[in-house]
């Protein structure tokens, strides 16, 4: 058996819950650590899965109500995780942005 790394993140601690069921699956896997930090709004986690299983599989495992309710995403390398990380605070607005979206809110007709 080899294995592969797959990285989640999401909203919010998930890990305890994704974690729970996957040792109720018979998907072979080992939990990993990614040094997390205290930001409970977007978390990440590291597991070593069976490189036979599908992702699809692993997601039924998971399912699709903690998917969603933790808006869940996953990642097969570390390349990908690092750009989605980096990608996301691209997204973040400026404070001149955040000055003028409270401007027009404030201005509404």
């Amino acid at each position: 058996m080899n294995w592969t790394t797959l990285y989640i993140s999401g909203r919010s601690d998930f890990r305890n819950e994704v974690l729970r069921k996957l040792e109720h699956s018979r998907i072979s896997f080992m939990p990993g650590y990614t040094g997390g930090g205290s930001d409970t709004r977007d978390m990440h986690d590291m597991y070593w899965i069976d490189d036979e299983t599908d992702l699809r599989e692993l997601k039924e495992a998971i399912g699709s109500k903690l998917i969603w309710k933790y808006r869940l995403r996953f990642y097969i390398t570390l390349e990908d995780f690092i750009e989605s990380r980096t990608a996301k605070d691209k997204d973040k607005f400026t404070p001149e942005e955040i000055e003028l979206i409270n401007y027009m809110h404030e201005h509404e007709v």
